[in-house]
């Protein structure tokens, strides 16, 4: 089975929505995925935060208008649906500390790691993307 590892920095939703796009096609083609969530992108995968667009409100607002009116699924239920196909998330343990959070305030199925764990899993990867 094919193997797709993404790095994922950017905390901007814009990134988040690429990399679950990408992570859920890949397991559509039956890839085993694992990305891989560091800096303050991390911020991301907590149970109280909700993915912001960084962009001015009226910006932001139209985007959010043209996503509903394309019937594009917002990043949340992607991340839901991306674990719900399997594919699995860790968040860099120091990268969490960074922001002040705890392991108990990640969304649920998402899981800690370091750093050697992604260079095991990037080596062993067939495609690895960096967002």
């Amino acid at each position: 089975m094919p193997k797709l590892t993404i790095l994922l920095s950017n905390n901007n939703l814009d990134a988040l929505y690429h990399a679950l796009t990408l992570a859920l096609s890949a397991r559509a083609l039956n890839w085993e995925v694992k990305v891989f969530v560091v800096s303050q992108a991390v911020a991301l995968f907590l149970k109280s935060s909700k993915p912001k667009l960084d962009m001015p409100f009226l910006a932001r607002f139209y985007i959010k208008f043209q996503m509903r009116r394309l019937k594009i699924t917002d990043a949340e239920k992607m991340l839901d649906d991306a674990i719900k196909e399997g594919v699995e998330f860790y968040v860099d343990e120091v990268g969490l500390k960074v922001i002040g959070a705890s392991k108990e305030e990640l969304k649920d199925g998402v899981k800690l790691s370091g750093s050697i764990t992604f260079l095991t899993q990037a080596r062993e990867s067939d495609v690895v993307l960096s967002l």
